[in-house]
Parts: structure tokens; C-alpha cells; sequence
């Protein structure tokens, strides 16, 4: 088999190429030392070729990756078979053909030796959702590693086996005591879990300093607030249109914590120049493995302020991606105790009221089908048949439906769906963009320790990610020395008077060169009025000829239009290009003029 690995910082020894890095107990494990960890298992007995020889080896990879806790990935190249590992976030990808013949860190460089058609199917799901379910991608024959899963290729033939499973307080998968515990408790347990993974985060970053996107959420919060309070230099970062309230809550978090500040301005002609520079052109291509649209809204601030020198390139740059984001979005269930509060952490889209769907299989099919395919409108039914299969596959990860009984069961398949269809996609797509800027990166709340936590925290609990915001707004009112009340402040609820006077309560030095000493700031426009291209927070409309926005459908997000862009069926830098003039688009097609299903090989 080929392997075509294109990132730098890939160790090979001996058949096994490495990159990223792993605990093994209190070990950090990278480069040559966890590709031996990886080596010792298969050099046991120095069993010859043959199928008990690579089923062997799968099993023994499995063990090794198991065991292992971190963020990294392997391929292992055999006579007889080849292996590919991804961690329990697949923070970095890897894609194959299902014949044997390639395996690369870039999916279009394995498109492009295959000389691979699109699949109509999966590239529909792309389409509607921006990404891809699944192991398949938007090109036939093209797969990719997913979440937490070992991967043998043996003469064409794939088995896959799943060693990280993430089934959040379902029925069987937490202790008995665990409905006894209280909520106090629950916290205990969720903050020595991110004890564990600051540990971890320190032991990875030693003397370097820690840069956070700071958002006006919790995530990034928890963590600034966290490290602060252990002594760490931390550096924040924004973007976007001063006065966004993501800007302005980020700005006030920071200054409050005592921690240096960096912002970014964005607006509509910055855009055009960096989306369709050489920079920008190649980044894309690059980060577009066929399984989601590249991570683009922080990818141009993190380049300025590393190109520029205003953020430090020998740092350990740390997102807030979380493994508490998928239960945001869980539905609210027939047959619940209580209703579940309304949330403000982030971009929700759960069911609440009369909308309470069944806790069923098919009503969860229903459920993602109506919530997440939705970029687009649609009318197909071969391809809504094909796309029903592709999500109950995701929702029960190998569980009989009788998996799904009740309330309980029934969101912790959900937050799987979430865990393993979509989340991973954007947690590896942030990753690119890091890796494209040439700087080191972890994921401190996807570490292994604070994802057993919240896998037992229980769903009246996790809903809205409450014990995780919880957990924020007391590291945050303990370390910045704020009221509760004012630790609970996020982009979703900052009045409009902070958003005016933010700047001059908390970065006064800069008035003079962010706003030329205008107090008031330039995008004071309320949240219900972004969906507009000229409203929008990030300006990231800007990177689409003005003629195609006049004519593309006034409800279609920039999502939508770069899915299109992505599949070659818009151009946005040709004024005249042809654009959808309604909302609903044609799906692809095969022959005979259907969508068909993908063959996910077994």
C-alpha cells in the first residue's frame, strides 16, 4: 500500500508512521516512543504473513489504542494487511480506498490517485448538512477514519473495530449509585476530570504559553479561567466586527482574568482578499478531505496573528471544543419528568414543548433528518430512504433499536450521532487550521478523562451542557473575582449597553485604534438580523461576488453556498455564475436519474 502522508511532523519506524501524542499512564508518549508502543504488540512471537497473523494484529492494536489517551493517529503497513488508528476525537484523519491501494492524511490526494466519481448519496448528505456520516466521503471508494476506531485493510476487504464508544448515560452504561448522586457531586466528579486533563494539557505545553480562541461562551472560558488559576501565561484571541458580542463578552473575560488580548477585524473586502488569495485557495484544498467543509471563520485571524508575530508560533494552542457541545442539541423526549429549560450556552436546535418527539428509534431518524439536513430544501425519496439508513446506523453504532426504551437512551444515541457524524468532523476541520498556521495544538476538553465524566453525568444534567457551564461560571467567578451573576454573562445574553461600552471599560488603550475613538461600535446589529450577508458578525459574506448574493435565496446561509462552492456547482468570485434561485436544489444523481445509497463496506 501507498502511504502518502503530507504533514510534517509524521515519525515513520519501521512500518509504522506516528503523529500527535498519547498518555500511557503518566507517560507522554510521541514520535519514535509511540511508535514503538505500537510495534511491540505485532513483533510478539514473529508470527509470519497470513490472516491469523493480521487478525491478531487488529486485536492487538485495538488493545494498544485502548489504552491509550490522547490525540493522535497511526498507520501501521503490513505484508499481509494495513491498520489505521484514530483517537477517540479523530483529531486528525486519515483516508483510504476500500481496494488497499492508498492511505493519506489528505482524502482529495486519495480522490485524485483513484480517479474517483462522486457518490450521489453521500455527497447529497454533504450538500444538506456540510458534512459527511459515516465512514464513506463525498468521492466513491473514498473512506475515512472515524472516532475512536482501528481499521484493518486486507486484500480489499475493511474491518473496523471501534475501540472508544461514547453512549452517555444511557440504561447499562453508568453505576447504579450514579441516580443517587447529587448534583454536587456530579460537579466533584466533572471538575476532577479537568483537573486530570489540565494535567495532562501542562505536562504537553511544559514552559510554553497557552493560547485560547476566546469566545463568548463557556468553553474557552472554563479553560482561561482554569489556567489562570494554575499560574499559566495564557494569551487570548477573538475575531470578527468589533461590538459582536462574541468580541466584546471575550474582551471583558480577558481583561478581567488579567490575560493579553488579540483581535482581529473582520470585514467584507479583508474577506474577498483572503478567501481567494493563493493562501486561501490552498488552504482549502488541502483541509477539504471529502467529509466536511473546511473550518474557515477562524482560520484568517489565526494566520494574521501568526504572520504578523502578534501571537507567539512556539506556544500550545488550545480550542474549547467539547464533548459536552452535542448535548445542547439533544430534543426534548415524551414521557420526560420535567420540561427542560430554554438554553442560552450556545446554537441550540432542541425540540421543547409540543414539539417533544418520541423516544424511538425512528423518532430520532426523524428528528436529525428534519433538524440537520436542512442547508437546503428537498423533495427526494430515494435519497431520503438512503440518508434514513446512513443515521440509524450512526444513532445505534452496532445496538439493536430495542437500545433505544426511553428519555435516557434515547439522548445518549443522539449524542453518539453527534459524537461520531458530526462533531469529529469539526473538531478535525479547527485542527487543519492550526496545522496550516505551523502551530501546535491539544484538546484539553475532549480529553478521554473529561469525556468518561460527562458520559455519566445524567441527561437532566447534561441538557444545555448545564453541568459544564456550571462548571465555568465557577472557576470563572473564583478566578476573576465576579459575581455569580456576571460569570453567567455570554455572547447570548450581553445587554447592548456592554456591547457599546466594553471597549472603554476594558481595553481603553485601544479606542483610538480599533473604533479612531468612536466609543460606540460598528456592528451593533441584534442576533435575529445575522442571517442578512451584510449583517453578519464575521463580514464572511464578503468572499462571495456581491451579484451571486443578490440572487441566491434570501434564507440560504453561507453554509449552504460553500457547499455548493466545495462541489464544484459555484464559483464566488464569478459575478455571473449560476446560483439556485429557490431554496430547494436538485440532489445528485446516478444513471437512472436517483440518488442511490453508498456501500459502506462492513
Amino acid at each position: 500500500m501507498e502511504t502518502a502522508l503530507r504533514a510534517a511532523d509524521w515519525t515513520r519506524d519501521d512500518g509504522v508512521a506516528v503523529r500527535g501524542r498519547a498518555f500511557d499512564g503518566d507517560t507522554v508518549l510521541s514520535g519514535p516512543d509511540l511508535a514503538k508502543r505500537f510495534l511491540d504488540p505485532l513483533a510478539v512471537d514473529g508470527r509470519a504473513a497470513g490472516e491469523s497473523s493480521s487478525r491478531s494484529g487488529l486485536e492487538a492494536l485495538a488493545a494498544v489504542a485502548g489504552d491509550l489517551e490522547g490525540f493522535y493517529a497511526v498507520v501501521v503497513v503490513r505484508d499481509d494487511a494495513t491498520f489505521l488508528i484514530a483517537d477517540g476525537a479523530r483529531s486528525i484523519p486519515l483516508y483510504y480506498d476500500g481496494d488497499g491501494t492508498i492511505v493519506s492524511d489528505r482524502g482529495r490526494l486519495v480522490r485524485d490517485r483513484l480517479g474517483a466519481e462522486t457518490d450521489p448519496a453521500t455527497e447529497s448528505e454533504f450538500l444538506l448538512t456540510r458534512y459527511v456520516t459515516g465512514s464513506e466521503t463525498i468521492w466513491r471508494g473514498v473512506y475515512s477514519t472515524q472516532a475512536g476506531e482501528v481499521v484493518r485493510i486486507r486484500d480489499g476487504r475493511i474491518t473496523r473495530r471501534t475501540v472508544r464508544e461514547y453512549w452517555p448515560a444511557g440504561r447499562g452504561n453508568r453505576d447504579v449509585s450514579d441516580s443517587e448522586v447529587g448534583r454536587d457531586e456530579h460537579v466533584r466528579r466533572l471538575e476532577s476530570a479537568l483537573e486530570t486533563a489540565l494535567d495532562r494539557l501542562e505536562r504537553v505545553a511544559g514552559d510554553r504559553p497557552v493560547v485560547l480562541p476566546l469566545s463568548g461562551g463557556y468553553d474557552s472560558r472554563l479553560l482561561a479561567a482554569a489556567l489562570v488559576e494554575r499560574g499559566r501565561e495564557v494569551i487570548g484571541y477573538t475575531f470578527g466586527r468589533s461590538g459582536h458580542p462574541d468580541v466584546e463578552v471575550s474582551r471583558e473575560v480577558a481583561d478581567r482574568l488579567g490575560i493579553e488580548w488579540a483581535h482581529v477585524p473582520y470585514d467584507e473586502a479583508t474577506w474577498r482578499e483572503w478567501y481567494h488569495g493563493p493562501a486561501g485557495e490552498r488552504y482549502r484544498e488541502r483541509a477539504f478531505g471529502g467529509d466536511a467543509l473546511p473550518f474557515l471563520a477562524e482560520w484568517p485571524a489565526l494566520r494574521t496573528l501568526v504572520d504578523e508575530g502578534r501571537l507567539p508560533a512556539d506556544t500550545l494552542y488550545c480550542p474549547g471544543h467539547t464533548v459536552a457541545t452535542p448535548s445542547e442539541r439533544v430534543p426534548t423526549f415524551v414521557g420526560e419528568d420535567e420540561k427542560p429549560a430554554t438554553g442560552t450556552v450556545g446554537c441550540t436546535s432542541s425540540a421543547d414543548g409540543d414539539d417533544a418527539i418520541e423516544p424511538s428509534l425512528e423518532g430520532l431518524i426523524d428528528y436529525v433528518l428534519e433538524t440537520h439536513y436542512a442547508l437546503w430544501e428537498w423533495d427526494d425519496d430515494r435519497f431520503r430512504e438512503a440518508a434514513r439508513e446512513r443515521i440509524r446506523r450512526g444513532l445505534l453504532g452496532g445496538r439493536e433499536p430495542e437500545a433505544i426504551a426511553d428519555p435516557a437512551t434515547a439522548a445518549a444515541a443522539y449524542e453518539r450521532w453527534e459524537w461520531r457524524g458530526r462533531m469529529s468532523t469539526f473538531t478535525n476541520g479547527d485542527c487543519r487550521a492550526y496545522e496550516n498556521a505551523g502551530v501546535d495544538w491539544w484538546l484539553p476538553l475532549w480529553d478521554p478523562a473529561y469525556v468518561r465524566a460527562w458520559e455519566r453525568v445524567p441527561l437532566g444534567l447534561r441538557r444545555e451542557k448545564e453541568l459544564h457551564a456550571e462548571l465555568a461560571r465557577r472557576y470563572y467567578a473564583r478566578v476573576a473575582a465576579v459575581s455569580r451573576e456576571r460569570a453567567a454573562v455570554t455572547d447570548r445574553t450581553l445587554a447592548p449597553v456592554d456591547r457599546c461600552l466594553n471597549l472603554v471599560g476594558h481595553t481603553p488603550t485601544r479606542q483610538f485604534t480599533e473604533r479612531d475613538g468612536d466609543w460606540e461600535p460598528p456592528f451593533l446589529v441584534p442576533r435575529t438580523g445575522w442571517g442578512e450577508p451584510g449583517n453578519h458578525p464575521l463580514a464572511w459574506y464578503g468572499a462571495v461576488e456581491d451579484r451571486i448574493l443578490e440572487r441566491a435565496p434570501d434564507d440560504r446561509t453561507l453554509y449552504a453556498l460553500r457547499t455548493l462552492a466545495a462541489t464544484g456547482r459555484l464559483e464566488f468570485a464569478d459575478p455571473d455564475a449560476p446560483v439556485p434561485e429557490t431554496a430547494r436544489i436538485e440532489l445528485p444523481t446516478d444513471g437512472d436519474g436517483h440518488p442511490e445509497p453508498s456501500d459502506d463496506p462492513r
